[in-house]
């Protein structure tokens, strides 16, 4: 363990750098070409072996441990890449420089977490057996990279029997990490819904089906799913996101359309939500002699931490950096993740890295312009990662 923490502090400043560069030429999701070439260009460095162009852009590494044993185990580390379409407001030397996009999410951090780790390992390769790979993703921000990257085979030859990954959070201070077993993010899903009534004079209703009257009822009613439908112990978020309809004061229109969001944290509440939101739709729709058309996009799972992964996770960070630096437990978000693809079908884990920092003025939620992180998070990140690699390989 000590050797590991000495090997990142020396390197914190290339990792620094590492996390500057990829916040300064932030690309958006599925577009992480340049991005790509230079994490292509760290590893020809670190000297490991690697496939890119994995989903688009994605690059897989794997790392052959030298320790012999009678058991062949595979540990799968991700990292994600993709930036936003903000523009960054920000003093800093590395701001973005692509207008309206920046990395306002940590996926740069993640990234260059994620190097690091590929350089630890591939150093001690002799103090571990079996395999790590080490995946940096596009695309988590829109409809998700990690399902493209698990089709094209990464979790086989050889199989993998457990994933880890973290997500900074701007809500824990620096120093310290935050693991939560069980349900951690939401399904992040998408409805649309479009009431077809018959338009006409607003002097005259009663010669109409009127779609913005029985949109409104629509809306009320969906309102209700979540307190009366869902059971309380269970959380769930229905959301209207825009309503478009209508030309003038004095005219009734054809038709409305509706858009929301329905997220949860359990695949059975996710289901109800789909069922109920499309019933209550076409049944207020039919009950006034209008049409309904109605779609639920899926986006990704509910992201389930593995419990017995989660415990051993919190272990081995209490013996890195301390007992008082690791919290256990916590509320979950119903924000989206979309390592939850992966939480589907290997026992899994993704743990928040905390990068809070007062006194530097860091204190902006993710997704916004003035983000930043304490960067003295990052070599944490990258001891956890190392440290668990091994002590789940041997």
């Amino acid at each position: 363990m000590d050797k590991i923490i000495k090997k990142v502090n020396n390197d914190e400043r290339l990792i620094i750098e590492n996390r500057r560069h990829i916040h300064q030429n932030p690309e958006l999701s599925f577009k992480e070409f340049k991005t790509m070439e230079y994490i292509c260009s760290q590893l020809d460095n670190i000297g490991v072996h690697y496939e890119s162009r994995i989903a688009g852009t994605g690059v897989l590494v794997q790392v052959d441990g030298e320790k012999e044993s009678n058991e062949h185990k595979t540990l799968l580390i991700r990292a994600d890449m993709d930036a936003l379409p903000i523009q960054e407001v920000s003093d800093k030397q590395y701001i973005s420089q692509n207008d309206g996009v920046m990395h306002a999410c940590g996926h740069d951090a993640h990234t260059a977490v994620l190097l690091e780790t590929c350089r630890v390992l591939n150093e001690f390769r002799d103090d571990f057996s079996g395999t790590v790979k080490l995946i940096f993703q596009p695309g988590e921000e829109t409809r998700g990279g990690a399902k493209p990257m698990i089709d094209s085979g990464i979790l086989e030859n050889p199989n993998v029997d457990a994933c880890i990954a973290l997500h900074m959070d701007p809500d824990i201070q620096a120093g310290k990490i935050r693991v939560k077993p069980g349900s951690l993010y939401a399904s992040p899903d998408d409805f649309y819904i479009k009431v077809i009534g018959r338009g006409g004079h607003g002097a005259e209703p009663h010669r109409c089906i009127d779609p913005i009257a029985i949109s409104a009822e629509i809306i009320c009613a969906l309102m209700n799913i979540v307190s009366r439908e869902v059971n309380p112990f269970d959380e769930a978020v229905v959301s209207i996101g825009s309503i478009h309809s209508g030309t003038a004061t004095n005219i009734i229109p054809d038709e409305v359309q509706i858009t929301g969001t329905a997220r949860s944290l359990t695949n059975d509440v996710r289901a109800l939500l789909k069922k109920r939101i499309g019933e209550i739709s076409h049944g207020i729709c039919a009950a006034h002699g209008a049409k309904c058309e109605y779609e639920f996009s899926e986006l990704f799972p509910p992201l389930i931490n593995d419990s017995a992964l989660s415990e051993r996770f919190y272990r081995t960070a209490c013996r890195a950096i301390g007992e008082e630096n690791c919290i256990y437990g916590g509320s979950a978000t119903m924000a989206g993740e979309d390592f939850s693809y992966f939480s589907q079908v290997r026992p899994s884990l993704l743990f928040k890295l905390g990068c809070r920092n007062e006194k530097l003025g860091i204190v902006s939620p993710i997704h916004q312009n003035t983000f930043d992180i304490d960067e003295s998070s990052l070599k944490i990140g990258a001891i956890l990662f190392s440290e668990f690699a091994l002590e789940f390989l041997n």
